[in-house]
């Protein structure tokens, strides 16, 4: 019994070790992004771009700001009265560039916008829009903060009489400094500003009656404190339509031999901050016979049999390009090779069918002359040709002796071109032989 006490004592002490590790792992996971984040906040302010559908989750970096960079922007002096959630007035003082000027200025056209988002360090997220707030008329009220009065449910107020006068038209701006009060009677020109705040989403408050009391759900409008973020790092812009202006494959031969496999390229016109955001991973592959040629998710074909296929790549957005395979078997590859290296060969070389087989005709090759047509010995219009030696009309002694020669070497080149018939390829040459020999024996004597 005290045994299995004491394991219980020690289990109960164990699992409140546990509680408290966990505990303070806890605490410490929620504060790591705000530590995270605070290195960034109120420096460099990061704008990115991002597109709706399937490649809306490719974001990218299109612009970097420093906090000289943002002055230069145009930074301005700016007043403002925004609503609370619990129905009070807050007043802010603020300095900074326009927000439509940033996004401007990172290169991003107004026209294509969709959305705004402010990323920040508290992990507030909130769309804005260019027409309903970026752009929208807003305004500040100088009186507001002394004139109006909240509801029993202390989440909304209603101007009172001279509220709304003297209202001047303000911008939503991107604060470097700023200062804010919800002291009820404080005015924003008396607030002093501070550069040590990170940066701050300031707008101006929407279109107020005095008596009308303001919508406590209307987070869109009347309630204005919502809409004005801080501890601002970084501007995502969601854009309509696409970063990918146009596409087109290639191939370096598009002739591809049966059971071959190829990689094929694809090249992207995007926009400059896209690239390299899309491979040939992201595209869909289609062939128009997969009996003929397939091809997977990496754009690599694969010929299955002789044929043509037209192979399609299409983006998330909906842009396509297409290039034609032509499979082909081993025996059609070499057959188109073996042509094309024979080409410039029919044009130089002649050939003379004797004795059912093709010889060549050999002629003169000395540099620099014209080669000259050789001049034949008939015997009874007969034209003696031994192996690949026309036998030539000879003038002389020495070109007597050289001819014997050559038919000796032919001869036995002869008997040694097809061993198996060696004995009757011999007979035959030599027969040959001797009646070349006897015919140059009587041009000779002729001829001397």
């Amino acid at each position: 019994m005290i045994s299995r006490h004491r394991n219980e004592q020690h289990t109960a002490k164990a699992l409140a070790v546990m509680a408290a590790a966990l505990l303070l792992l806890s605490q410490f996971l929620w504060f790591v992004p705000a530590l995270t984040f605070a290195e960034t906040a109120g420096d460099e302010l990061v704008v990115r771009v991002q597109y709706y559908g399937e490649i809306g989750d490719k974001i990218r970096e299109k612009a970097r700001f420093s906090r000289s960079e943002l002055e230069s922007m145009g930074a301005a002096t700016y007043y403002y009265s925004n609503i609370t959630r619990v129905g009070t007035v807050m007043s802010m003082a603020a300095r900074g560039p326009e927000v439509m000027t940033i996004i401007e200025s990172a290169g991003i056209d107004p026209g294509s916008i969709q959305n705004v988002t402010f990323r920040t360090t508290d992990g507030y997220t909130r769309n804005f829009t260019v027409a309903g707030h970026l752009t929208a008329k807003k305004y500040y009220y100088p009186n507001l903060s002394s004139l109006y009065e909240r509801n029993e449910a202390g989440n909304a107020l209603t101007p009172l009489e001279g509220a709304t006068e003297d209202r001047e038209t303000v911008p939503a701006i991107l604060a470097l400094e700023f200062g804010d009060s919800k002291e009820p009677g404080v005015h924003a020109e008396d607030l002093p500003m501070s550069t040590k705040k990170t940066y701050r989403f300031c707008m101006g408050q929407s279109d107020l009656k005095e008596g009308k009391m303001t919508n406590p759900d209307d987070g869109a409008g009347d309630i204005s404190s919502m809409e004005s973020c801080h501890s601002i790092y970084g501007i995502d812009v969601t854009l309509s339509g696409s970063p990918i202006y146009g596409m087109s494959l290639d191939l370096d031969d598009p002739t591809i031999k049966v059971g071959s496999m190829k990689q094929i390229s694809v090249s992207l016109d995007v926009d400059e901050a896209f690239e390299g955001a899309f491979t040939a991973e992201d595209l869909t592959w289609t062939s128009s016979d997969e009996s003929i040629a397939e091809v997977n998710g990496k754009g690599e074909v694969t010929v299955h049999k002789n044929g043509t296929v037209t192979i399609t790549a299409t983006a998330p957005d909906g842009t396509s390009a297409s290039i034609t395979i032509n499979g082909v078997g081993e025996e059609d590859k070499e057959k188109e090779a073996e042509k094309d290296s024979s080409a410039p060969a029919k044009n130089s070389s002649k050939k003379t069918n004797t004795s059912s087989s093709s010889r060549t005709t050999s002629r003169n090759t000395a540099p620099n002359k014209t080669p000259q047509k050789a001049k034949r010995v008939s015997l009874n219009v007969h034209e003696i040709v031994l192996g690949d030696v026309v036998v030539e009309e000879t003038t002389g002694a020495e070109e007597f002796r050289s001819k014997m020669a050559e038919d000796a070497k032919a001869l036995d080149a002869a008997r040694t071109y097809n061993p198996a018939a060696a004995a009757g390829t011999a007979a035959g040459a030599g027969a040959l032989c001797g009646a070349g020999a006897i015919a140059r024996i009587i041009k000779y004597r002729k001829n001397f």
